[in-house]
Order: structure tokens, then C-alpha cells, then sequence
């Protein structure tokens, strides 16, 4: 019997087909507010509104708004709609409607006194709000909020459906519209008997009007079974439609026209029918197990489920399928093709399954061992797959139902890949051997290569030529098994899937380099990241005529080889799992083999083309919220901007990003992360900026650009009144300034051209000083001196008296080229100096040369020679006896000073014997020295000079004292 039904599951199909859209679930866990939903819609701006249990909510995409009244006395709302303004409105079992504005819930009327607990149906067309309750239908201005008009009818009214301009609803006897114009008008008769052949009365639910391509259908619940009609408007009659035995007893909670089908959402899940030949045929069902309350297709082609009890379930793409496939044997490790109807996998958990594509039916075959199948391959010849797992292989003819054990000898396990060269062999590859086995026997084998890691195989049937992807190279054998390794830029190809395209083209996908594509040995395209590859790490591949399939760790691709263009599908978009193992290609479906199971691909409406609009939903200007406009004038301060942006699309901001520039400041892209909606820029110099955002899409364009302008003025230091001010205010000021300059580099000038006349002056008294201290008199005194010591033959005297008065003249020639020489030169000079004069006043001359101070002093240079000159010559020379002379250099209070002490006969004496001798002496070069103070009292502005007193013992000259005030450094 099971042998039986297996024959049956190959041979025969059925119209029935259980693959299920791949569903996103929405529930409390991941956000929403409830669970409970009865009605949904998207609005004109891509936003999605939800009437729950709990209340009236809007979703945008990220994140979910609630609306409310004070007034609302049942927190449960129904029927949203929206009007010609954009309003949603709603209404309660308590006879509320609400209507949004401003993002506030608004009481619009409360009819609880005439609905008395009923919900009802309504409308908003234009300036007025139709409510349909079973008896009455109200016409409700929407500005007076008055009721203008009360229709009333002793048989209930159906549920209305608007198309166009016009609202179609049925009562028990007819098919009535309601025009723009407020018309009544009936269309067609409801000639369904209200008796059975009893007599009994027969049970009527509200009718209800839908919609197929251009046609009107109705449908009534008579005797709790669900009978449809269509609208014949020109006969004015309805006619019984067949075919809807499989929701005959369902409780319809919604209809939803999707091109040429129609959706019912019931108490069991959605049932798809298509209307041929007059008649309703069955195509499909999904969510079985959940009351579907509301279907709708958004702006973005995402089908939305609003459910009783479990939340909303979203299927982002209605061409991608799940198959089947029990949870033992979900996790599939290889996929293979049988014929057209059926496939062949084989799981992790050991087994091998069929797939009937037709009836998504599977049939498992169990495998004595549970270890993994690794790789399995279809005989079509011999109606054999070949199953290699970890441990133990075998083959299983579907035909014949037998399994065998492939013995040891033979064996084939852990496979990498399985190929069938012709009617009798295969072509095995594994992680250290590459074979061929002959006859299909296993008996005998043919070694091809030994120790060495394969990962996939491809034979090109055109050229009888087989290529291994080795795991360190690519290699290709032709008919006689000549091996040719294939590179790329002299580098290895690191192949991971083989596959070929109708134009000949070999493809090999790698870990880390992409894909690439191999003609007449040679690599003639490579595909990565740089040109449209989502990821480098490529994984199983399959070429479909000028097709090639690509699966990655990121994302699932079509490559079209001749346009070069390249599609993505993500898990946004539907895609189970990117953990693919198998593609395989059947009629107008991709199948997929996964980790989550098998699902497929339908080729025909399988991409989608998005659009997504974005909109600004927030500005902060220095952290304060600001109302979204388009521009903006601010003031420079106000230079802090926060930009919130978004897309009314399902999940985009989960799983997408948006690109943005601020123009002004750069033209450059950059890009934000996922789930990242904002951007902020702190501390924006003054200028005009334009910000740019838009999704990060392929297919991205101007057109989904948005953009918000504004402007950050100057600061008033900046303005051109300002600046212009200030300018003004600089040039008078720099002129001002430059006037004074100019002066002060005049005085600057002059001053310098003083201090050159004084430094020359300096110079040409120096040189007068030095003149002085080399008088006729000083020298001949000192050579007579000198000539007496020869005559008195005093060798030793001469000699020291010549040294001294050549040290006095080298010092003295010295010193003048200098302003300044230290205190100890000085003394030292006038030590020498005053040794020679020694010689000229014999033994009676005694003199003392002292400084009180260690500070290294540096003092203008032959300054004091003259002055003791000055007391020998005028003091000194004329007294008798001891002749004494003392030298005192003090420095105190910052202060030099230079007292010059003798015995002489004074000044008034000196000028007697001076007068008497006629001669006039020049007073020794005390007007140079006079003049160079003077100069020196004019550099330093410092009290420099000298003053002269007479010592006095009594009325009798004692002696002078010269006290000299010096500069020094």
C-alpha cells in the first residue's frame, strides 16, 4: 500500500496547492499593540492605520502611533476609512465616529440613540458621512454634523461597496446604488425565494457586494450555507455562481480582489478563487489556522493579514513560497530534480524526502543510518538517486522502491558532488579523492586524483569536458581526462559552485572573490562588490538559460549574463534564509533548499519595483522641536539641526538605510545606518544650505529625493553695515596709528642720528682721552724716568720699567676700540699705570687703588686715567714729602662710584705755581672726559658726572677729592 501511494504521489497532480507566502509575523513581541485587529488600510501618504481591540493606531513603518478621545466610551474601534481631505475616520459599537486631525482623535457624532448598540457600515463621500445600519441609512452632513436625510427600509440593508462615485449595497429584494448625485436607484432584483418547499422561512445573513475585474458579485449567508451571485445589470437579475463548495460553511470576514482572483479572509485562513467559465475554481489556501479579518496590498506590493487573535502577519512578497516540509527533515543538505512535478532532498537529519510541487505534498524515505546527506544525485536513465550521507552510502531506485547499501569496498560517503557522465557512470568528487565509477556498479573505479579537497563539479555536455573546483584550484579535464588548471590574473581560482549559461559561459563562485565567468579557458567577466554583488562570500549558483542565480551570505541575486543587470531579493523582500544548499529550476519556479526548508521562487512577478516615499517627521534647532516645514531663515546662533526623516514602507528602516548630503557644506553621499533616522549637525558656519535624503535603493532616482532648505544668517559682526563700520573705524585708526608711527619713527630717526652723533663724538673724546693719556708729558716724563735707570746702570729697574710702559701703551691702544671694559681690566690699567708715575715721584709717592664689591661690572673704558693724572700732575707733583693718593671704587644702591683722594697742594696752590711757571696746561684731556659723560648722561638718562671738592684743615689746602659718578653694565 505505501508502495502504492508513492506510485500515486509521482503520477498524479492536483489543482490544489498549499505553498504558503513567506509571512513576517507582527505580534506583541516584537511591538504591536495588540492582537486583536478587524480592520486595516493605508492611507494616501504610505502610512498604515490599524482598528484594533484596544483602539485606533497608525504604523509608519518603525514604530506605532495611538489615537484617542476623552469622549470614546469603547476603546474598540472598526471600519477605517479615509476621506477626500485625508482624515481617517472610525466608529465603535457604542455608535461613536471619529475622525483624525492634527494627529488628534476627534468626536465627529454620537448616534448611540439611534444605532442602540449596533455597528454599522458607513461611508464618507465627499461633504457627507453615510451610515448603513440594518433598517436605516443616515445622511450626515459633515460640516453642520446634521442628519439631512433618513432612509428607511423594513428589510435589512447589506454592507456597502464603494467604487468610483457610486456605493452599492443589497437588501433582501434587490441590488441598490447610491450616486454622487444622492440618487436611489435599484440595478438589479434579488429573486431568491425567502421560503424553502416547506414553507419554513429561510434564514438570511446581510448581503455583501464584491468586486472581479469589472464584474459585481454578491454573496449571502442562506440556511448557514454562503451563496454567490453574480450582477447582471442589464437583465436586472442576479445569477447563481458555482464553485464555492470549499467556503460553503466559512464565516467571511472580508473580500480582497487581487488582478483576476478573489481573496476571502475567513474563520480558516484565506482562500484564493479565480472567476472562469462563469464559475469560481479554487486555487489556493494559506494561514489556515487564523480568522483573517482584513486583506490589503500596500503601495509597496506587501499583503497585509490583520487576524482575531494573532496579530498581522505580512508577506513582503507574494512570489516567494514556502513548500511543505515536515520540521524532522526541514533543515535540507542537498537538493536534486526528479522530473517536472517532483523533487528530491536529502536533510542533516539523515533521510531523503520527494517533493510534489503540484499537490505540496512530501513523501520521506527513511534511511537505516542518521547521519547527514551530504550529496545526492538523480540517474534519470536508471530511475536511481545516488545518496552519499557522512557515514554509510546508498542508492534508491523510485521505481522499483528498493534501497541499497553501497558496500565499503565502493564506498561514496561524504561526497562533495555526485555528476552522471553518461547512462552507466559517475563522476564522484570528495575532501581527498576524485574518481570515476564505472557501469554504475561501483566495482570499478577509475582514480583521476588522490589527496586533495574538492568542493563542486560541473560537466559541459557541449564539449565533453568536466571541471573540479579544488581547494587550491580550478581545474578542467577534457574527453581523455587532461587536466588544465584555469587562473585568473595568474592567480588561483578558489571555485565553491559550478554552473553554465545558455551562452556558453562557465560560472564559478567563490568564499571571498565573487563570481566569475570562464569561456575558452580564459576568465572573460568577474562580479563582486565593486559592480553589483551584495557580498564577495558567494555560495550555491545555477544558470537558467541567460539567467544565473546567486545566493550569498546576505542576499539572494539574478544576473541577466546579456544586459549585465543584477536584481537582489533580501529577507525584507521574503527570502527564508541565505543558508542555500540547493537551486534547482522547474517550469516557471526556483526552487530553494535551505537550513528553514524548501521554498520557492515564482520567476514571473518575483521582483518588484519600489518606490519608497520619504517624508521629514522631525527638526530640533538647537534641541528645541520646530514645526516640519520646507524653509527655514535662522539667526546665526540657532547653527545646532537635527533632520528626522522616514519611510511609510513595511520594515524599511528595520533592514534599509538612506543616503544624505548637506549642500553648502558638502556635495558628498554619505550614508546612515540601518535602523538610523536622523541626522544632526552641530555648530554650522553662516550660510545657505539645502538637505537631500533619499532611500538607499538601486533603482534610486531623483524623483525619491527629499529636500528642506534653510539659511544660518551672520552674525551682526559679520553683516556689511557692520564690517564696513568697523573697516571705517580700522583704516581712521590704522591711519591714526601709522601717523603716530611715522612720527615716532621720525623722533626714532632722529634720535638715532643723535646717538650717531653721540657715538662719534664717543669715539673722537676717546680718541682726545686717549691723546691726553698719551701726552708729550706723560711719555717723555716716562722715558726720562727710564733713561735715568740706564744711566744709573740699574738693569733690572729699566727692564721692569720698559715692561710696564709697553704693557700701558698696549692696553691703552686696546681699550679705546671699546666703550666698555670690566672693573679689573680698569684697575689692573691704572696699576700699571701709577707704577711707572712711581718711578717719576720716587719713594715719597704711596698709593691705594680699592673696589668694595664682587659684582662683575663692566665700565666705559679709560674714563678715570685723566682724573689721577689730573691730582699727580696739579696735586702732587708740587708738594713735598709724602705725596699720597687714594683710589676708592664703590658700588652701592645700584650705584657706581669712583672718589679719587690726594695730599696735593690743591687746586688754587696748583693754579698760582702754574701761572708763575707761564705755561697753560690743557687740564690733562678733562674736557674730553666732560664731553663723554655728557654723551653718556644722554644714553642712560642716569646721573653721570663729576664733581671736585677741596680738602681743608682749617684755612690751610690739604688735599681735593674728585668723586665720579659712572655708567656701567
Amino acid at each position: 500500500m505505501k508502495n502504492i501511494f508513492f506510485l500515486l504521489f509521482f503520477m498524479f497532480s492536483f489543482l490544489m496547492n498549499g505553498q504558503e507566502p513567506v509571512f513576517i509575523h507582527l505580534s506583541e513581541k516584537n511591538g504591536l499593540p495588540d492582537k486583536e485587529f478587524y480592520n486595516l488600510i493605508e492611507d494616501d501618504k504610505g502610512f498604515i492605520w490599524l482598528a484594533a481591540d484596544n483602539g485606533l493606531y497608525r504604523y509608519d513603518g518603525k514604530s506605532y502611533k495611538s489615537f484617542s478621545n476623552k469622549k470614546q466610551r469603547s476603546r474598540s474601534v472598526f471600519g477605517v476609512k479615509q476621506d477626500d481631505l485625508g482624515r481617517i475616520w472610525c466608529n465603535n459599537i457604542s455608535g461613536q465616529f471619529f475622525f483624525t486631525k492634527n494627529n488628534e482623535l476627534h468626536l465627529f457624532t454620537d448616534l448611540s440613540k439611534l444605532l442602540k448598540g449596533e455597528l454599522s457600515e458607513f461611508m464618507v463621500v465627499k461633504k457627507f458621512l453615510w451610515v448603513f445600519s440594518a433598517r436605516n441609512i443616515y445622511k450626515i452632513n459633515i460640516e453642520t454634523k446634521l442628519i439631512e436625510n433618513i432612509h428607511t427600509n423594513n428589510k435589512n440593508f447589506g454592507n456597502p461597496l464603494k467604487l468610483d462615485k457610486t456605493i452599492y449595497f443589497g437588501n433582501v429584494d434587490s441590488i441598490i446604488s447610491l450616486t454622487n448625485k444622492n440618487y436611489f436607484k435599484a440595478i438589479a432584483a434579488n429573486n431568491l425565494p425567502t421560503k424553502d418547499h416547506k414553507g419554513k422561512t429561510i434564514t438570511q445573513g446581510p448581503s455583501k457586494i464584491f468586486k472581479i475585474v469589472s464584474s459585481l458579485f454578491l454573496y449571502q449567508n442562506r440556511l448557514g450555507i454562503n451563496k454567490f451571485y453574480k450582477i447582471n445589470s442589464l437583465d436586472k437579475n442576479i445569477i447563481p455562481v458555482k464553485g464555492s463548495k470549499p467556503i460553503a460553511k466559512e464565516r467571511i470576514h472580508t473580500e480582497f480582489e487581487n488582478e483576476n482572483d478573489i481573496w476571502f479572509g475567513t474563520n480558516s485562513g484565506v482562500w484564493i478563487f479565480e472567476f472562469k467559465e462563469n464559475r469560481f475554481r479554487f486555487k489556493k489556501r494559506f494561514l489556515k489556522d487564523k480568522s483573517v479579518t482584513k486583506i490589503i496590498k500596500d503601495k509597496d506590493d506587501n499583503y497585509w493579514f490583520t487576524t482575531l487573535n494573532d496579530g498581522i502577519y505580512v508577506a513582503p512578497n507574494i512570489a516567494i513560497e514556502v513548500a511543505t516540509v515536515s520540521e524532522k527533515n526541514k533543515n535540507i543538505s542537498s537538493l536534486d530534480i526528479i522530473n517536472k512535478n517532483t523533487l528530491v532532498f536529502g536533510s542533516k537529519a539523515g533521510d531523503i524526502g520527494f517533493y510534489n510541487i503540484q499537490k505540496d505534498k512530501e513523501h520521506f524515505i527513511d534511511i537505516p543510518t542518521k547521519d547527514r546527506v551530504s550529496v545526492l544525485k538523480n540517474h534519470p536513465e536508471k530511475s536511481t538517486v545516488y545518496i552519499s550521507k557522512d557515514i554509510q552510502s546508498f542508492t534508491y531506485n523510485y521505481k522499483t522502491f528498493q534501497l541499497k547499501e553501497i558496500k565499503q569496498v565502493s564506498k561514496i560517503s561524504t561526497a562533495k558532488s555526485l555528476l552522471i557522465l553518461n547512462k552507466k557512470d559517475v563522476f564522484f568528487t570528495s575532501y581527498n579523492t576524485v574518481k570515476i565509477l564505472k557501469n554504475g556498479s561501483f566495482k570499478n573505479e577509475i582514480v583521476i586524483s588522490n589527496n586533495k579537497r574538492t568542493y563542486a563539479s560541473l560537466k559541459d555536455e557541449s564539449k565533453k569536458e568536466v571541471y573540479v573546483a579544488f581547494v587550491d584550484n580550478l581545474v578542467k579535464y577534457n574527453h581523455t581526462w587532461e587536466s588544465k588548471i584555469i587562473k585568473y590574473n595568474n592567480k588561483p581560482i578558489y571555485g565553491r559552485s559550478l554552473t553554465k549559461t545558455k551562452d556558453g559561459v562557465i560560472w564559478v563562485s567563490s568564499i571571498n572573490n565573487g563570481i566569475y565567468g570562464i569561456k575558452n579557458d580564459s576568465v572573460i567577466h568577474h562580479y563582486n562588490t565593486s559592480n553589483g554583488l551584495t557580498s564577495n562570500n558567494t555560495g550555491i549558483i545555477k544558470g537558467d538559460q541567460n539567467n544565473l542565480w546567486i545566493s550569498s551570505e546576505n542576499s539572494f541575486q539574478l544576473l541577466d549574463v546579456v544586459s549585465k543587470k543584477i536584481k537582489t531579493l533580501t529577507k525584507r523582500e521574503g527570502i527564508l534564509s541565505y543558508d542555500i544548499t540547493g537551486i534547482e529550476i522547474l517550469n516557471n519556479k526556483v526552487f530553494l533548499s535551505s537550513n528553514e526548508g524548501l521554498f520557492s521562487l515564482n520567476k514571473e512577478n518575483l521582483f518588484k519595483e519600489q518606490y519608497p516615499e520619504i517624508y521629514f517627521n522631525e527638526l530640533e534647532i538647537n534641541e528645541k522641536d520646530t514645526v516640519v516645514g520646507s524653509n527655514y531663515r535662522l539667526n546665526y546662533n540657532q547653527n545646532a539641526i537635527k533632520i528626522g526623516f522616514n519611510v511609510n514602507g513595511f520594515l524599511y528602516n528595520q533592514k534599509s538605510n538612506y543616503k544624505y548630503r548637506l549642500k553648502g557644506l558638502s556635495d558628498t553621499w554619505l550614508f546612515t545606518d540601518k535602523n538610523i533616522n536622523s541626522v544632526k549637525y552641530n555648530s554650522l558656519p553662516a550660510g545657505k544650505y539645502t538637505f537631500q535624503v533619499q532611500p538607499n535603493l538601486e533603482n534610486s532616482s531623483p524623483k525619491n529625493i527629499k529636500e528642506l532648505t534653510f539659511s544660518i544668517q551672520r552674525p551682526y559682526w559679520k553683516t556689511w553695515w557692520f564690517i564696513l563700520g568697523v573697516s571705517l573705524l580700522f583704516f581712521g585708526s590704522m591711519n591714526y596709528y601709522f601717523r603716530r608711527k611715522i612720527k615716532g619713527k621720525e623722533k626714532e630717526r632722529i634720535a638715532q642720528l643723535e646717538k650717531v652723533s653721540l657715538e662719534k663724538e664717543l669715539i673722537t673724546t676717546n680718541l682726545t682721552a686717549l691723546r691726553s693719556q698719551m701726552n708729550p708729558h706723560f711719555i717723555f716724563n716716562a722715558l726720562n724716568s727710564i733713561q735715568d735707570l740706564v744711566l744709573k746702570h740699574d738693569t733690572d729697574a729699566t727692564y721692569d720699567s720698559i715692561v710696564l710702559f709697553s704693557v700701558l701703551i698696549r692696553n691703552a691702544l686696546s681699550y679705546s676700540n671699546q666703550d666698555f671694559i670690566s672693573i679689573q681690566e680698569e684697575l689692573n690699567f691704572l696699576k700699571v699705570y701709577l707704577k711707572l708715575e712711581n718711578l717719576r715721584f720716587g719713594e715719597d709717592f704711596i698709593y691705594t687703588i680699592s673696589y668694595n664689591s664682587e659684582e662683575n661690572l663692566e665700565i666705559p673704558s679709560l674714563l678715570i686715567q685723566p682724573f689721577i693724572e689730573n691730582a699727580l700732575v696739579h696735586g702732587l707733583l708740587h708738594k713735598s714729602g709724602k705725596k699720597e693718593l687714594d683710589i676708592e671704587f664703590v658700588f652701592s644702591n645700584n650705584s657706581l662710584q669712583c672718589i679719587i683722594t690726594d695730599n696735593g697742594v690743591g687746586r688754587e696752590k696748583a693754579k698760582e705755581i702754574t701761572s708763575r711757571q707761564g705755561h697753560h696746561h690743557e687740564s690733562f684731556a678733562l674736557g674730553a672726559i666732560e664731553k663723554r659723560l655728557d654723551i653718556f648722561r644722554k644714553q642712560y638718562a642716569q646721573e653721570i658726572g663729576y664733581t671736585i671738592e677741596d680738602l681743608y684743615e682749617g684755612e690751610v689746602a690739604k688735599g681735593t677729592k674728585v668723586i665720579v659718578n659712572l655708567p656701567f653694565i
